[in-house]
């Protein structure tokens, strides 16, 4: 069972993030009825109310490139869990979706790691720990016209670069290409753009010279809007670092920390199921958010470009080296945080993460869940 979260920020401010005031509209359930709870899961004779979790996310519900946060609950994997989920959507925002987690006003988020290391960096330990990475790569990308002369991230000094929000994660990781490549990123003009295929249309225009978001979104944007492009090579040390992940509080209780883990693992086994059968998982999230699906063109053409977004992110969900899902080994953050130029400001990188979960969230038969999403 799932529901859906709505929230209006506030203005005042704390850190980073609003104080949020939210309102819920549940999702009905099959006899169309609310869901608030009411579901049960049967243990032996005794039946026990599913444990329910809150999830913020900084992408709007039915997009194809979300899909693993929710497409367990058609999949049945939030049932066997015994979960009810509930989901905060707020688009193009990742700090304020994390700014959730914080207030605790949601369990557990997604984001790139620049979100947890530059304000500790900046001496503000926000009490979150990374608890889990699905990405052993960047997520995010540059991206520039197909005919432009821009090659590398270095070319990008004095131009001006769109993304949907100004700093953390989405600026942090376009200066952090530019420094490793050789260049002076405080050279940059960066604008906050509020959609996608407005992007698009600004690099076509050349009202700008490149775009930074998750490459699945630019993939679909590009795509949708008919404009060509070419992703930037990263530096070597932007490609040997890793993306997204998984961030709780630090102080989350033990019962609240083997709920998210146990939705962890039901989004895993999504995003697998999705890797074996695209086409199907693409159709589910249809029927979950009908919105979703496109009714100004053929649905096989609508088919076509939700696949290409899908891809591209499930096809990045994979184990780190040692075979553990969700591990980002101590040498990696030190990288990341070498890389970022900020080794004297973060003298313990393990004050980033706690992978205690990993045990439980990687005790799942991944061959049986490749299987039978080949037979679905």
């Amino acid at each position: 069972m799932y529901r859906i979260l709505n929230f209006r920020k506030t203005i005042l401010l704390a850190l980073f993030i609003g104080v949020f005031m939210f309102a819920t509209a549940c999702a009905g359930n099959d006899n169309g009825s609310s869901s608030k709870g009411s579901a049960d899961k049967t243990s032996g004779s005794e039946k026990k109310a599913k444990d329910k979790i809150v999830v913020a996310t900084p992408f709007a519900l039915g997009v194809a490139a979300g899909m693993p946060t929710w497409l367990g609950e058609k999949l049945g994997f939030f049932e066997e869990e015994g979960l009810e989920v509930e989901f905060a959507s707020l688009p193009g925002k990742p700090a304020e979706a994390v700014g959730l987690v914080v207030a605790g006003k949601a369990d557990v988020s997604t984001t790139q790691p620049d979100a947890l290391v530059f304000p500790m960096a900046q001496g503000n330990d926000q009490g979150l720990s990374y608890i889990f990475s699905p990405y052993q790569a960047p997520v995010f990308g540059i991206t520039v016209g197909k005919s432009s002369d821009i090659s590398s991230p270095k070319q990008l000094e004095n131009k001006t670069v769109g993304m949907f929000t100004l700093g953390a994660p989405f600026e942090t990781f376009m200066k952090a290409n530019v420094k490793a490549d050789g260049g002076d990123p405080s050279t940059i003009d960066t604008v906050a753009i509020g959609s996608g295929p407005a992007a698009m249309e600004a690099l076509k225009k050349g009202d700008i010279d490149a775009f930074v978001s998750n490459k699945a979104d630019m993939a679909l944007f590009a795509l949708v809007t008919g404009t060509e492009t070419k992703l930037l090579p990263f530096p070597k040390e932007v490609e040997e670092g890793f993306g997204a992940g998984f961030v709780i509080k630090k102080d989350s209780s033990d019962e609240k920390r083997d709920i998210v883990a146990r939705y962890i693992r039901a989004v895993v086994k999504a995003a697998i199921f999705a890797q074996e059968n695209p086409d199907e998982a693409v159709k589910l999230n249809w029927e979950m958010f009908p919105a979703s699906k496109p009714t100004d063109k053929p649905e096989e053409q609508a088919l076509k470009e939700a696949k290409v977004s899908l891809s591209v992110t499930v096809d990045n969900y994979r184990p780190a080296a040692n075979g553990q899902w969700g591990f980002i080994s101590d040498e990696r953050w030190q990288k990341f945080v070498d890389s970022n130029g900020l080794t004297d400001k973060i003298s313990d990188v393990k004050k980033l993460y706690d992978y205690s979960l990993l045990d439980k969230i990687n005790s799942f038969d991944e061959e049986k869940v490749r299987k039978e999403a080949k037979n679905k």
